[in-house]
């Protein structure tokens, strides 16, 4: 018996619950980030720890700085342009907001462009909710940009541009994340497919080595008598890639696929 991370993993367990499959999975894949990103789609949340493990690109960190700054300017501008309602006893200078704006319209053209390439992880109820985040602020602040302009109190107005690009990429959300909110099909989909692709570019050594780290896990289940014979002979049945998705799928998601037969 080989004593893979897999296996290392059932012989730590004291009880055995449905989430265990999706961390048994995980520790087998340990050398395979992509594969575990793939297989994170489907997975119930208390599992993407074990998934995520070492599978952070470079680039993440600044992109989500990125995405943060991209809901949270359109406030900002906005707030700087609607106080301006209040206090009225100075001229309206829309150069800061208007900037703050523009670069938050660029960030979130950026991100359309992202989920556009790779619509695998992409919701659309998602991704019109933080359109809103852009349109509402910013339109409301292009209103009262446009009725300071026509008081004759607004300073470099073409400033004004920026409310308005935020808004008009905001409102481009709505287009691009089409279709029901909980339209779950097309994404099973497409992200089944990115994992049989994932599944498919495994080298054979490492696709015997991940096979057997999970038949001998599995014998140690059953040796400790922790999971029923039955359930364990479903187990063995599931192809690399699909064992928490058949053994203990999302009830969220559409109901999982066959399980396959062999790698």
């Amino acid at each position: 018996m080989s004593d893979g991370p897999a296996v290392r993993f059932a012989r730590a367990r004291r009880s055995w619950e449905p989430l265990d499959w999706w961390k048994l999975e995980a520790h087998a894949l340990h050398e395979d980030a992509e594969l575990r990103r793939a297989i994170a789609f489907f997975a119930p949340a208390e599992a993407w720890r074990a998934l995520s493990k070492d599978t952070v690109r470079a680039w993440g960190c600044l992109l989500t700085l990125s995405h943060i700054a991209s809901f949270v300017f359109p406030l900002l501008a906005a707030g700087a342009v609607v106080g301006w309602l209040f206090a009225q006893d100075e001229g309206l200078d829309l150069r800061i907001p208007g900037s703050i704006a523009a670069i938050a319209a660029v960030l979130a053209a950026i991100g359309l462009v992202i989920d556009h390439r790779d619509p695998s992880g992409v919701d659309p109820k998602v991704g019109r909710l933080l359109g809103m985040l852009h349109l509402g602020p910013s339109a409301a602040a292009t209103a009262v940009a446009g009725l300071a302009l026509a008081q004759g109190e607004a300073d470099f107005g073409f400033a004004a541009l920026g409310l308005l690009a935020d808004a008009v990429v905001g409102a481009l959300h709505s287009a691009v994340y089409r279709g029901p909110a909980d339209a779950g099909s097309d994404r099973w989909r497409r992200n089944l497919a990115r994992l049989d692709a994932a599944v498919s570019g495994l080298a054979e050594a490492d696709r015997g080595r991940i096979q057997a780290d999970i038949a001998d896990a599995l014998d140690v289940l059953d040796e400790r008598e922790l999971v029923p014979a039955a359930e364990l002979e479903r187990a063995r049945g599931v192809r690399i890639g699909l064992l928490g998705i058949s053994m203990a799928p999302r009830e969220d998601l559409v109901p999982a696929p066959a399980a396959e037969q062999g790698g």
